[in-house]
């Protein structure tokens, strides 16, 4: 006869989570098909309502740091005619040479970071979200082939000012969680766990990839809309 230990609540769900950030779990080939395919169906709120002028694609690059699977993110150069000194994945503008958006998106961050393009490997892509730039960016999914992120770039300090990475069960962590509401009608995700904070439309593609990627269990952050009160009453100023 054997018998059975009951695991407490709170143990089983440490192993839950840590089941489902596991490396072994996150590059399982079924788990990047599933992850994929949800990428590409989830829609994506544009930031503007113009048509797109231009067309852009970025890296959302998937590394494995001290055993712990990561994203990694650049600050931009203060001296960027666009964006300068904002969080972001690597990625830009495609070239006329670009046969596609996941060579810009690779071209891209050889040329931000200095990694060889063989050394990523292209998971998918998903939905097309319109920037305030009225630039059209696609997001690229890629898992970074490389053993020590630390030793293994080489930045391009013309265009990146900083690497960092944060892990998935940080970004994951609701108490890292917050979000930035405008009073047009929408709101966007504020992920504050890492060494920088990430918002704008790197927060917006960091949400719809952990939303594809992750279990519902372990990410379902829903960014709601607050109507704003308002009252009857003419405003004092106490």
């Amino acid at each position: 006869m054997f018998s059975m230990t009951k695991i407490p609540l709170k143990n089983q769900l440490v192993q839950r989570c840590y089941s489902a950030f596991a490396a072994e779990t996150i590059f399982d080939e079924e788990n990047i098909r599933k992850t994929v395919a949800k990428f590409a169906k989830l829609q994506s709120a544009k930031q503007h309502a113009n048509a797109p002028t231009k067309n852009a694609a970025v890296l959302v690059p998937l590394c494995v740091v001290d055993g712990r699977v990561s994203l990694l993110y650049t600050l931009r150069a203060a001296n960027l005619k666009s964006h300068r000194g904002q969080v972001s994945f690597p990625g830009g503008m495609e070239d006329s040479a670009d046969k596609n958006p996941e060579q810009t998106a690779l071209r891209e961050t050889q040329e931000e970071l200095g990694i060889a393009q063989d050394r990523i490997e292209i998971w998918g892509k998903g939905n097309v979200i319109v920037s305030r730039g009225v630039a059209s960016v696609l997001p690229v999914i890629g898992a970074l082939k490389i053993r020590n992120i630390s030793r293994d770039l080489r930045v391009n300090p013309g265009e990146v000012k900083e690497v960092f990475t944060v892990p998935l069960e940080v970004l994951c962590d609701p108490s890292h969680i917050r979000h930035t509401q405008f009073r047009t009608n929408y709101s966007l995700p504020v992920f504050t766990g890492g060494k920088r904070r990430i918002w704008g439309l790197t927060a917006i593609i960091t949400h719809l990839f952990l939303k594809a990627l992750m279990p519902r269990n372990i990410y379902d952050h829903t960014v709601k809309f607050v109507p704003p009160l308002r009252s009857s009453l003419p405003y004092r100023l106490l």
